[in-house]
């Protein structure tokens, strides 16, 4: 059993498979701790020589007493044949949120869909699908489509006592939408926030937390799996202005965020002041002599900059099914602002 948490090892459940929920997030619910993520068991990439045909096998949900040990509750909204399906294994799906909705008595789930992993434009066009289900264990019901708004990264926030949705607009920026009151879909109120020109610098992957009455936000740069800075941004109105507070992370040397991308928050419901960070190491074969990620992507995407071209196949077999884990506990300066530091091991019970 574990007692501690140990960013960047491997993890495993009390069965003693490894734990599979990536790009994920907790919530706690009944008087348990649930972990839900993408399970990318067999998920292999390009490490079997080709190219892996299926993107995940459905978002996969543990349970746990301690957020050390976690029991394997089975995968929820996987679909092995129908390809139209938004849950189809071989489509895009990541990123899946779950949050309770207390007048509907539902837990409501979002994630964004894509296309097939075989299709040049996995990424072109992707979408929100959403689905609601009265027990998080039980049957969950797809319940809506959403279009209207081209699908990146993001997370539910909870401000001025609405449901809001913060997600990336692909390679542009971040847009902030107002829920109705099912948390089903948009109400219509959209803002727009943190614009960028291009990758690496748009923001993706948000990740919402509020403490004191303060409202922050982490963010990644746009690499895809590979790792850059993260930065922290606090959000004053959720329609109105944002201010970048800039790198959330302290001596991170190689300004990749301790090698891990930050895909949500969560806040301990009986410990006062523990913000938990949970990040994905994607990548666990990358060579440190590659060239920083930033610089790559700028080359493909600044118009305005001499082209290099970047074989982006030899530096990564993409073998998420091998990635890990890299949760750490927030802390604050004295005027408030979150900031990470690394710590090879931690534990709960070191906080009040």
């Amino acid at each position: 059993m574990y007692n501690t948490i140990r960013p960047g090892k491997f993890w495993y459940d009390t069965e003693g498979k490894r734990i599979q929920a990536h790009g994920g997030s907790l919530l706690y619910a009944n008087g348990q701790y649930y972990w839900y993520g993408e399970n990318k068991e067999d998920v292999t990439g390009r490490a079997k020589g080709n190219t892996c045909p299926i993107w995940h096998k459905g978002i996969r949900l543990y349970s746990s007493d301690d957020l050390y040990n976690w029991t394997d509750e089975g995968v929820i909204l996987v679909e092995n044949e129908n390809k139209q399906s938004p849950f189809y294994i071989g489509r895009i799906m990541e990123r899946p949120h779950i949050v309770y909705n207390q007048k509907t008595k539902k837990f409501v789930l979002w994630a964004k869909i894509g296309g097939l992993v075989y299709d040049d434009e996995a990424f072109g066009d992707c979408y929100f699908a959403v689905c609601e289900s009265e027990d998080i264990h039980g049957k969950w019901q797809h319940v809506n489509t959403i279009r209207a708004y081209s699908a990146g990264d993001f997370d539910f926030c909870e401000m001025n006592g609405r449901m809001h949705v913060v997600f990336e607009k692909p390679h542009s920026e971040l847009l902030c939408g107002e829920l109705n009151e099912s948390y089903t879909d948009f109400n219509g109120n959209i803002s727009s926030h943190l614009p960028y020109p291009f990758p690496p610098f748009v923001r993706e992957a948000p990740a919402f937390f509020q403490r004191k009455g303060r409202n922050f936000i982490l963010t990644s740069g746009t690499t895809g799996y590979y790792p850059n800075p993260t930065e922290v941004a606090e959000i004053f109105k959720p329609h109105g202005e944002w201010k970048e507070w800039g790198n959330a992370c302290v001596d991170d040397k190689e300004e990749n965020s301790f090698h891990a991308q930050f895909s949500s928050v969560f806040k301990h419901p009986f410990k006062k002041d523990l913000y938990i960070a949970l990040g994905d190491r994607w990548l666990n074969d990358l060579s440190k002599n590659m060239p920083d990620p930033r610089v790559i992507f700028e080359s493909i995407f600044n118009k305005e900059i001499k082209s290099t071209r970047y074989d982006l196949s030899k530096y990564t077999d993409e073998n998420t099914s091998e990635a890990t884990y890299v949760w750490l506990p927030i802390r604050f300066r004295e005027d408030g602002i979150p900031y990470l530091c690394w710590e090879d091991e931690w534990k709960i019970e070191d906080f009040e």
